[in-house]
């Protein structure tokens, strides 16, 4: 100190311990849902997302119409009963048609036994034949007439002419038949197709005697006993329409066998259908006049072993609805060779009737048949379901970090972070999933890189549902890349495919009817890293400007020549630490003066497995220069650089445990230069 001038100058050097602490990770943080600390004390992040995909039975298959049946069974030609009409003619009606003289001759005969005398041709005229009880008129598509005539005279015949005619309208029945010559007590036959003819109940006959030779032996001759029996029979009948009694009877138009064909949808194959409850519906509308009775039976549809069959009664010109029961029943649908799947047996019959009445009647008269399996509930169904893919929408992660990032560049790479699907599946077929990722950070970009993968089903029909994790980490994908990126957003979607190996013939795959694959993310960031230069930079207000730069005040920043803090730290983490910090003019657009502390923290050295063998131990100073304080009032703000590194300038990777400790001391350095006026 110099007092000689009355000015003097104050320059000493003083030092205060300034602080002192010894800390560890698990004094700052605790464990909750995010940060938590492994069984070696491994600090770890966690995100959770739970239900991120739900994928239920419907979002990839409409198995509510299982199927539909639709037929229309034409009622078709029928058949009718036989009928047999007689008519006869005795010797004295046919000796009335004689002219007088050989009628004569055959009154004189009666009773006598003499030769029978010779007649000629004799046109008995049109005789009524009774009328037929089965029908008032009908066309037949097949059928016979049979005319039998039996010669019951004593005396051969020459041939016999007949002819048929309907009585109304005098229609013809075909055409003229001849029954070849007949001796006594002969029978002849001729017959009539009826294919495509109109026969009434109310038949003509008429018949033609070409004559006879009489005999000469002596016979008995009886005007009353003796006679030509005609027979008109119909047999074989098949009737087209009109109007007629039909006998209980199975129609054709069905068939005994049919096929119902399921369509569960495009490349579905069912062989097997196990149903809990469900009904079929069936409608049945009539257009004839006919009683029916139906009977439908599925042979492969069992239940307790018996087949499912229904009886149902249709009345005349009526529609019928009902259902069939389906509880607890077993359905095989692949019993058709020649397409061993969507196919069930179906054995239907109709029997009709007109019950002794009389009808109107018409081959083209129909039964509409629909059968229809809607919405059962179903214990499972086994099959092929075809490669079904369902696709998500693509979406977009906001991390909301753009801000922070844009306060960091350098290098760092999280070495070991994973996704976990943790998912429930009950769906028993193979699933391929595909999840496609990429994080953008400005223009750069990084994919995850993961190859499609198949999860995990159930044992069906005995396992119904499995839960399992599939894990996305390094080995299968760039997930360290994505992750360490950092990524400002990432854009993501996923699909999953069904038996992505398309269609093997094998049918074994199986479906609940509460099918369905939850799945969970958990994203787990271990503290396994390493970087280098890693720099997060701020800007702030220059909170050491002076409000007044021409204060008098001898107590001023500039009045120090320098403002050092001496730090001393044992550093248990492998992370290493220095600071910049910058005068910035944002004007000009300048840096003022630049104040730095290299190596605050040195990393502490690792083992093999990146965890720290042994603090290691640091002193640097922080200086706060002249220079620096001459320029507090150039700059308006201030620009805090920190950069960090881990152990080995970020060659190897580092492991952060909650147990590493930082113990640390401060002191606080000044050398004030004061100027002492005393005028």
């Amino acid at each position: 100190m110099n007092m000689l001038s009355k000015k003097g100058n104050l320059s000493p050097t003083v030092a205060i311990s300034a602080v002192k602490g010894d800390i560890s990770l698990s004094d700052i943080i605790e464990t909750n849902d995010t940060v938590i600390f492994d069984e070696n004390n491994l600090v770890k992040l966690v995100f959770k997302e739970d239900s991120v995909v739900d994928l239920k039975l419907e979002n990839f298959y409409d198995l509510d119409e299982m199927f539909t049946y639709n037929e229309v069974y034409t009622l078709g030609e029928l058949s009718l009963n036989p009928f047999l009409e007689t008519i006869g003619f005795t010797l004295d009606q046919i000796s009335s048609f004689f002219d007088p003289a050989l009628r004569a001759q055959f009154v004189a005969l009666d009773g006598t036994t003499n030769p029978f005398p010779d007649f000629p041709l004799t046109d008995l005229g049109e005789t009524s034949i009774p009328l037929v009880s089965d029908f008032e008129y009908a066309t037949f598509s097949e059928g016979s007439l049979d005319i039998i005539v039996t010669n019951n005279l004593t005396a051969p015949l020459y041939n016999v002419l007949i002819s048929l005619y309907n009585s109304a309208g005098h229609t013809p029945i075909g055409n003229e038949v001849t029954i070849s010559g007949l001796a006594a007590g002969e029978s002849g036959m001729s017959s009539i197709d009826l294919a495509d003819l109109t026969v009434t109940n109310s038949i003509l006959a008429s018949v033609i005697l070409t004559g006879s030779e009489g005999t000469n032996d002596p016979v008995l001759i009886d005007l009353d006993d003796s006679n030509v029996e005609v027979v008109i029979s119909g047999r074989d009948l098949i009737v087209k329409s009109g109007r007629v009694i039909l006998p209980e009877q199975t129609i054709n138009s069905p068939g005994t066998k049919d096929t119902v064909t399921f369509d569960p949808g495009t490349d579905v194959e069912i062989d097997e259908l196990v149903i809990v409850t469900g009904d079929i519906n069936y409608s049945i509308q009539s257009s004839s006049s006919i009683s029916a009775s139906l009977s439908i039976t599925f042979p492969t549809g069992l239940r307790a072993g018996v087949p499912i069959t229904e009886d149902i009664t249709i009345d005349p010109f009526s529609t019928v609805n009902g259902t069939i029961s389906v509880d607890n029943t077993t359905m095989d649908l692949g019993t058709d060779h020649l397409q061993p799947f969507n196919r069930v047996p179906l054995e239907q019959t109709i029997t009709v009737s007109s019950n002794g009445s009389m009808v109107d009647f018409d081959s083209e008269d129909s039964f509409t048949i629909d059968i229809e399996l809607l919405n059962p509930d179903f214990d499972y169904i086994k099959g092929y379901f075809g490669q079904e893919i369902h696709t998500g929408d693509v979406d977009t992660l906001d991390r909301d970090i753009k801000d922070i990032l844009d306060h960091f560049s350098g290098d760092i790479f999280f070495s070991n972070p994973s996704i976990s699907l943790n998912y429930s599946n009950s769906f028993a077929l193979p699933i391929e999933i595909t999840l496609n990722a990429t994080g953008h950070r400005k223009a750069e970009t990084e994919d995850l890189g993961l190859d499609p993968f198949n999860i995990i089903y159930p044992d069906a029909p005995v396992e119904r549902d499995v839960t399992e994790s599939f894990r996305i980490d390094r080995a299968n994908s760039s997930l360290p890349e994505l992750v360490s990126l950092p990524p400002e957003i990432i854009v993501y979607s996923g699909s999953a495919k069904t038996n992505p190996q398309g269609n093997t013939g094998e049918r074994d795959n199986y479906i609940f009817d509460d099918s369905r694959f939850v799945g969970a993310f958990e994203v787990e960031v271990p503290m396994e890293m390493r970087f280098n230069n890693l720099q997060f930079t701020d800007t702030v207000d220059n909170f050491l400007q002076t409000e007044d730069p021409d204060d008098d005040n001898p107590i001023k920043p500039e009045n120090f020549e320098f403002i050092r803090i001496d730090l001393t730290a044992e550093n248990g983490f492998p992370l290493g630490v220095s600071v910049e910090m910058n005068l910035y003019d944002s004007l000009s657009n300048t840096i003022k003066s630049t104040v730095e502390a290299i190596d605050v923290l040195e990393p502490a050295p690792v083992d093999a497995n990146g965890k720290v063998t042994s603090p290691v131990e640091t002193s640097t100073s922080i200086e706060l220069t002249k220079d620096f304080f001459n320029s507090i009032n150039e700059a308006d703000k201030i620009i805090f650089r920190f950069t960090m590194k881990s152990t080995d300038d970020g060659t190897k990777d580092v492991k952060i445990y909650s147990d590493y400790r930082l113990d640390f001391k401060a002191a606080f350095v000044m050398k004030p230069d004061i100027n002492i006026n005393l005028d």
